[in-house]
């Protein structure tokens, strides 16, 4: 069962971060769309926006990680 904990934490987590990186890819090129002149400060903006979604994901994992060692 803590698998199905461990398992369940992280999906949840993975799947906040993966959806909002395509929220951030997707804002990204639509604004680069309108303002082509403005690319590099987007691209900045949009690696450092990622980085920040792909560190809740890590830290969901070590929430699963911590959650199943207290389980068994």
């Amino acid at each position: 069962m803590e698998l199905l904990g461990f398992g369940l934490t992280y999906a949840l987590a993975a799947l906040g971060a993966a959806i909002a990186v395509g929220m951030i890819g997707s804002a990204a090129l639509n604004a680069a769309g309108r303002n082509p002149e403005k690319i590099n400060d987007y691209r900045t903006v949009m690696i450092l926006a990622i980085a920040f979604a792909d560190a809740l994901a890590i830290i969901g994992l070590v929430a699963a990680i911590i959650g199943s060692s207290m389980v068994g």
